[in-house]
């Protein structure tokens, strides 16, 4: 089930600091927050390839709690596997098997 996140009060100051040492933007006081929607399924992890079921539906979803620290990779291996039907050559010589993401993995047997 999707849920609304709010961010840790640390994690907005580290946010503000970084983004003070780093450009010319002072930053008086944050109007709004908000750590983005997460969504998970039920092996936690997330899920990139094309639906068994669906044809032609390809599946980019479940990333609650990766996120923005898996996002380029997940977003760069799905465009390979729509387009290719493979991974991008570092993420498949990192060892991941497509099989561990695919939608294919839910099915019932």
């Amino acid at each position: 089930m999707p849920s609304d996140v709010q961010p840790d009060e640390i994690d907005i100051a580290v946010a503000v600091d970084r983004l003070i040492e780093r450009t010319t933007i002072a930053v008086t006081h944050v109007e709004r927050k908000w750590a983005g929607l997460r969504n998970f399924v039920a092996d936690k992890n997330p899920v990139v390839g094309f639906d068994p079921l669906a044809s032609g539906f390809f599946w980019l979803a479940g990333q609650g709690g990766y996120g923005i620290q898996a996002a380029e990779g997940l977003a760069r291996s799905a465009a390979m596997l729509i387009t290719a039907g493979e991974l991008p050559a570092d993420i498949d010589t990192a060892g991941l098997d497509p099989a561990t993401l695919s939608p294919a993995r839910f099915r019932r047997s």
